[in-house]
Formats: C-alpha cells, structure tokens, sequence
C-alpha cells in the first residue's frame, strides 16, 4: 500500500466524535451564558461590576479548546451556543456575536503559534485580551474622560482579570475532564497526525 492511499484512509480529526463533543460543549455553554446574561443585565448600570461576570464568557471557550485543540473549535461553540441562546434572552440572537467575540481572541493567540503550542498561560493570556478591549471599550462609551481615574482603571482592570481567571478555571475543568478520557478520540486522532507529518 502507498503512502498516499494509507494517508487517504487516516480518518479525519473534524470526525463525527468531534462535532458531538463540540455540540455537547455549546450545549453546556450555552446554559452557563443565559445564566450569566441575566446578571449582567442586572449590573449594567454598574460598569465595573459588571465587568466582573466577563469570565463566564470567556471560560467555556478555553476549555472547549483545551479539549478539542483544533483550528476553529471555539467558533464552532460559540456558534452553536449563540443559536442556542437567541429565544432564551432579551438581545436574542445578539449572543451569536458576543459569543465569537470572545471566542475570536482564543483563536488569534493560538494562530500565531501555528496551533501548535498549548501553554495554560496563552489561555490566560487570550481570555486577558478579551477582557482588556472589553474594558477599554466600555470605559470609551461611557465618556473615561469625564470619570475618576479610579473607576476608569477598575472598568478595565476588573474584565481583564476576570477573563484571565476564567480562562484559568476553562483549563483546570478541561484537564479534569480529559483525566475521565472526554475528547479522547479526536486528541488521538490529532496526535496521529502529527506524528505522521513529523515523519514526512
């Protein structure tokens, strides 16, 4: 058998196993995120407070990704979990966009590493840079230049601590879950693959 018909027969890493754990994710996800909405909606008039629920979105998406280390898995959750959310809160379908948001930043960090370093503190690093343009996006529509140096520091300071925890506790949930063998099928699949490019 050539190498070429061997290669042609090596199942995909995007495999039906896949997608059932992407969807099961976003299920998850999902559920988290309605909850979190409903409390971000209470403390809007408080940007600050507010900025301390930004975890939330940003922890699903650092353990989807730990578990499934492929190009795209946390747009896929993402996606799949705002559809999910639309009729569930009053912004709707709003949460498709919010969610690729911060799922968007998972993506960029890892594609400067070719997606092939999986260090926890680039998780970290990624769900502190969503947090710190959120920040900075709220201090900037709420006019910074008026408010208290204090309060401008904590709008920004509190979303970006809040996204690197919650990336922290994405990682710590994803390796609890890979230790009981969740993902297994599609990180075999991936590390096959890997060996055999490394092998030419």
């Amino acid at each position: 058998m050539s190498a070429r018909s061997a290669g042609a027969k090596r199942p995909g890493v995007y495999s039906t196993s896949y997608l059932l754990a992407a969807a099961a994710i976003a299920a998850a996800t999902a559920i988290l995120l309605i909850g979190g909405n409903w409390i971000s909606y209470a403390t809007a008039a408080v940007p600050w407070l507010n900025g301390v629920t930004l975890g939330l979105w940003v922890l699903p998406f650092a353990l989807a990704l730990r578990l499934l280390p492929l190009p795209g898995t946390t747009l896929l959750v993402a996606l799949i979990a705002g559809i999910v959310m639309g009729p569930f809160q009053p912004d709707g379908f709003r949460a498709v966009y919010v969610n690729l948001w911060y799922a968007f930043f998972f993506e960029v960090v890892f594609a400067v590493t070719l997606y092939r370093v999986w260090k926890t503190w680039l998780f970290v690093l990624a769900g502190a840079l969503g947090g710190a343009i959120w920040g900075v996006t709220v201090a900037l529509a709420i006019d910074a230049a008026s408010m208290v140096p204090g309060v401008v520091a904590a709008t920004i300071l509190i979303p970006t601590v809040s996204g690197a925890l919650g990336a922290w506790l994405g990682v710590v949930v994803a390796d609890a879950l890979i230790a009981r063998g969740v993902g297994t099928t599609t990180r075999k699949r991936l590390e096959q693959r890997r060996r055999a490019a490394a092998v030419g």
